[in-house]
């Protein structure tokens, strides 16, 4: 279930890409499966239509979804192994920003380690 923010500084057509590659990762969509029409999935989030437009447009010419002429928008074959390439790399960015900020604080790597396994443990706890 795709949710959007209006408190977010992420545009609303972003929270969309963001949160259908979330949903093609997690298997929610497979290969070649239809995506809602952008009118149904408008509804539902409570956007304007040309806002899931703009998102499945960018989407598609990241080569994420394709469209069949008449009948909507569907996965590629391809998409979750790309994306998952491409959450992998961006986690890697974050990850390296994170690391930057702890060695510009004095932290060694077992100290940012320690830090990161206590906040996986908590997550895992919820």
């Amino acid at each position: 279930m795709i949710r959007i923010s209006d408190d977010s500084p992420i545009p609303i057509y972003q929270q969309i890409i963001d949160a259908m590659r979330r949903e093609i990762l997690a298997g929610v969509f497979a290969p070649d499966s239809r995506l809602p029409s952008i009118r149904e999935l408008a509804i539902e989030l409570k956007v304007n239509p040309n806002t899931v437009a703009k998102a499945y447009q960018e989407m598609a010419s990241e080569g994420a979804i394709y469209f069949k002429r008449g009948q909507g928008a569907y996965v590629t074959a391809q998409s979750a192994d790309d994306l998952l390439k491409q959450a992998k790399a961006e986690m890697a960015k974050h990850i390296l920003e994170i690391i930057a900020i702890a060695r510009s604080l004095g932290l060694n790597g077992a100290q940012v380690k320690k830090i990161f396994e206590t906040l996986l443990e908590q997550q895992e706890e919820k």
